[in-house]
């Protein structure tokens, strides 16, 4: 007995499905697949290449840096040496420095006591004498002038200013064992006699 035409349309319907949409789908899923694997393999390159320059760079920031501060170390090194060679040994003894109460007031010098300036006080060295004082303690040294009298305490040989104090970092102790070399062509070498009390 013959096929009803419907269903041999349905038969035929069911081969063409077959025989050309199902390799079809499987074509459009490896190519999907295949695509996807390639945009992983992409993104897997992109973000290795982009991690090595990351570190080349900052590997090269790191020498760079490092590279100033030894070029720093090895200048501020050659002119402390310079300068302690061509100083005077002059002193050694307990340093101190001045109470914030005086910023501001008169010196022997005539000038008013600066906090933040690079200055000290001795009895004897005349005024405008540049001194090197190096902490024993730490070897840590600052250049400072000469601009006042004192200081006037049993045991002491300089009061510096509170900036001078800070680069020996000696605030914390407030005192300091430190060796004093003066440094030649310090300027202004009269006397000045004047004193004041602390």
């Amino acid at each position: 007995m013959a096929a009803e035409p419907s269903e041999s349309a349905a038969s035929t319907v069911s081969q063409f499905e077959r025989l050309v949409e199902r390799p079809i789908e499987r074509m459009t899923s490896a190519a999907t697949s295949a695509a996807t694997t390639a945009a992983n393999v992409a993104t897997t390159v992109a973000v290795t290449a982009a991690s090595t320059a990351t570190n080349a760079a900052m590997g090269a920031a790191t020498a760079a840096t490092a590279a100033v501060f030894s070029v720093a170390n090895v200048a501020t090194s050659t002119a402390v040496s310079a300068a302690t060679a061509a100083a005077t040994l002059f002193q050694t003894g307990r340093v101190s420095f001045y109470a914030d109460k005086f910023h501001g007031r008169p010196t022997a010098s005539g000038t008013p006591y600066d906090a933040s300036e690079m200055t000290m006080a001795h009895r004897t060295l005349p005024i405008g004498t540049q001194v090197m004082i190096t902490n024993t303690a730490n070897q840590r040294s600052v250049v400072v002038t000469v601009n006042d009298r004192g200081p006037f305490i049993g045991g002491r040989v300089a009061d510096l200013s509170r900036a001078a104090a800070e680069k020996l970092n000696m605030l914390r102790s407030g005192i300091a064992e430190a060796t004093l070399y003066v440094l030649p062509a310090s300027g202004n070498k009269q006397q000045d006699g004047k004193t004041r009390n602390r």
